[in-house]
């Protein structure tokens, strides 16, 4: 699980650069581009205070000056306030397209890194999180870099411009007054920002929490539903989002009373150096189009300030919201490629466990010094009381977790050494829960082998008996299966499970209750099926129902993470012990 570590803007912003700063030569020179018309605007934004003193200072004195020389200032006035606008306008157009790359990029690579991450970490994260993690991580990308690119450093360098403009040719009590201003705002902001920052915490956690379970409660809607439990719902969702309310609440009040002492601050500044501009023009020190200039360098000063507070909170709030990403970021995968990890390619399997422990935690173990040997081609079986450990045997076969001790090997090679992209592609299974993409049936089919020919897919969905049922939708292979393939039936989607484990031709089958959901007669003939395509291909048949693994070259009885009996189905029932117990009892239902 991660830290709630909270990064600073500096770290942040270094970590995020590559993503902004990438090899792309054309992302490049717009960020280039973008920052030479920053420098351009800062200009025209200080050029139009000037062009209005010399417009009073002209108008003032107007029978001496000829009007098409006002008339040309008046032009330029405008002219500086349109290009700057403009300008501004360009800058977020060229860097429109760095932001929305960049937060693409960061994606990708949050994504991969999720994937990389054990199943330990995704069984102990509720997905609702993550989204909500995702969603926070986009608004808080552009509010860091639109802040600090397109506000925070071309304001902090105009108002530094500004300072000097005023203490240069002017007063040096003037420009004082400014620092003053900004120095006691800032420090303020920031003292107060720890405080803002808990509250803004605390609200996210518990913003989060409520996303999570409402993803969660849609997730299980139909329990909900057979439950009548929409009322029992409603309480529990109204407590969470009552904490996210007064949460809210009390965040945002900090807020206003923080807006209230930054508006201060600035009103006394402001009124203080209004009234020594004007006492200056009153005794003829300055002339009243200095009176303008200050003024109006005043307000360039003061307007951003006061939305200064604003950007930095947007900023900070970017660093918290990204923070949760970059946290899962480095969480280090369970689960890795050795530096020698070899790209195994196989047509059969041979499979040894050796003296394998496991348990989920250290405390509690699920496999107990197991060792068997599925030689290539032969099928095997798995039986056992439900909690014997026979589908965590498929987990540790495609290295979802690694074994405490002992080790798994194929075709010789522990499968620690053996890729994981490798391992996936060697071993097909089909679960016990058959999970399917909120697609159509052909797209969820595909994905076992994307470069399928169709007429292999078709071939599938005749072994998996699946004809009758395209035949039945109005949109055959192309129907949408929903969220989870929710709007299939249960045994529609082990079929579908079925026929794409077929599409992807592995060299070894695991078939974890793959018929369950069927019924008898359709079980049957697709046992039939199963029985002849796995024929000469390494299988692992993890069953509850006996009579679908009479066939097996060897069969395995489970009891408590052990292996209590081991032999043909015959052999088997001959030892009268456990095997011919399950046996007897099924053959009475």
């Amino acid at each position: 699980m991660e830290t709630k570590k909270q990064n600073s803007l500096f770290k942040t912003t270094l970590l995020l650069i590559p993503y902004i700063w990438m090899h792309n030569t054309n992302i490049r020179v717009r960020i280039v581009v973008s920052l030479l018309l920053a420098i351009v605007m800062i200009a025209l934004n200080l050029s139009i205070p000037y062009m209005f003193k010399l417009i009073v200072d002209n108008l003032e004195i107007s029978h001496t000056t000829s009007f098409k020389f006002i008339s040309f200032i008046l032009l330029g006035y405008g002219l500086c306030w349109l290009l700057s606008q403009i300008i501004s306008h360009l800058r977020e157009l060229l860097i429109f397209k760095v932001l929305e790359r960049g937060m693409r990029l960061l994606s990708l690579n949050v994504l991969d890194h999720l994937l990389s991450l054990s199943m330990n970490f995704h069984v102990n994260r509720k997905t609702g999180t993550i989204t909500n993690y995702f969603d926070r991580a986009h608004g808080g990308f552009d509010n860091i870099f639109w802040g600090l690119i397109s506000y925070l450093i071309p304001t902090i360098l105009e108002m530094s411009i500004v300072i000097f403009i005023i203490s240069y040719f002017y007063s040096i009590l003037y420009g004082s007054l400014l620092v003053f201003i900004l120095v006691s705002y800032l420090f303020f902001s920031f003292s107060a920002s720890g405080y803002a920052i808990k509250l803004q915490d605390d609200h996210n956690e518990k913003h989060a929490k409520a996303s999570a379970y409402l993803v969660e409660t849609m997730l299980n809607i139909e329990t909900i539903k057979y439950f009548g439990n929409q009322g029992y719902e409603h309480s529990k969702a109204n407590n969470l989002l009552k904490e996210v309310e007064t949460a809210g609440i009390k965040r945002y009040s900090a807020d206003i009373f923080l807006k209230i002492a930054q508006n201060l601050i600035i009103g006394v500044g402001f009124i203080f150096i209004t009234w020594l501009s004007g006492r200056a023009v009153y005794s003829n020190s300055i002339t009243l189009g200095d009176f303008v200039l200050i003024n109006g360098y005043l307000l360039q000063f003061i307007s951003p300030l006061s939305y200064l507070s604003y950007i930095m909170k947007q900023i900070q709030k970017g660093i918290q919201d990204v923070s949760a990403i970059l946290n899962i970021m480095r969480i280090k995968p369970e689960i890795t490629d050795a530096s020698n990890a070899i790209d195994l390619k196989i047509d059969k399997a041979d499979v040894v466990f050796e003296n394998v422990n496991f348990g989920y935690t250290p405390e509690r173990l699920i496999i107990k010094d197991l060792s068997f040997h599925i030689p290539a081609g032969k099928t095997f079986a798995i039986v056992g009381p439900s909690g014997s450990g026979k589908s965590t045997i498929s987990k540790l076969l495609f290295r979802f977790y690694d074994v405490n001790t002992g080790q798994i090997l194929i075709n010789g090679q522990n499968i620690k050494n053996i890729k994981r992209d490798a391992l996936c592609k060697i071993i097909g299974i089909v679960p016990q829960d058959a999970a399917l993409f909120n697609d159509t049936i052909y797209n969820n089919l595909l994905y076992a082998r994307p470069t399928a020919p169709e007429d292999e897919i078709k071939e599938a969905v005749h072994l998996a008996h699946l004809d009758n049922t395209m035949r039945a939708f109005p949109d055959g292979l192309n129907t949408q299966v929903g969220e989870r393939g929710a709007k299939l039936s249960g045994g529609e989607k082990q079929r579908v499970s079925i026929a794409r484990i077929l599409i992807k031709k592995p060299a070894m089958y695991i078939f974890d209750e793959a018929t369950s959901a069927l019924d008898t007669s359709t079980e049957k003939d697709i046992q039939k099926n199963l029985e002849e395509i796995s024929k000469g291909i390494t299988t692992l048949i993890i069953a509850h129902r006996l009579s679908t693994i009479i066939h097996a070259d060897q069969i395995i009885v489970l009891n408590k993470g052990e292996i209590a009996e081991q032999g043909t189905h015959h052999e088997l029932l001959a030892k009268n012990g456990i095997y011919a117990q399950m046996w007897n009892k099924q053959s009475k239902n």
